[in-house]
């Protein structure tokens, strides 16, 4: 069945080939991604739940955030720029 993730932060066709390519490296069929559509999706071929957190973990694992998921904001005054 294919199952449709909404993202955050997607801005460009960069960010659209890394999760196609993240995703059939994974193994995954049939992934597309929507940059039109707001919120901007990931769609995929996913065959049970145990599949479905895969590919959740293969879009978190390149640094890209699901809707809903909690977003770990940087103190930057605490960074050491010496």
């Amino acid at each position: 069945m294919i199952r449709t993730l909404e993202m955050q932060d997607l801005s460009c066709g960069a960010c659209a080939e890394t999760i196609r390519i993240g995703l059939d490296l994974a193994g995954f069929t049939s992934v597309k991604v929507s940059l039109l559509t707001k919120p901007h999706t990931v769609s995929a071929e996913v065959i049970d739940d145990e599949h479905l957190e895969l590919m959740k973990t293969v879009l978190r694992g390149h640094g890209y955030h699901l809707i809903g998921d909690e977003v770990p904001v940087v103190d930057i005054s605490k960074i050491n720029y010496a």
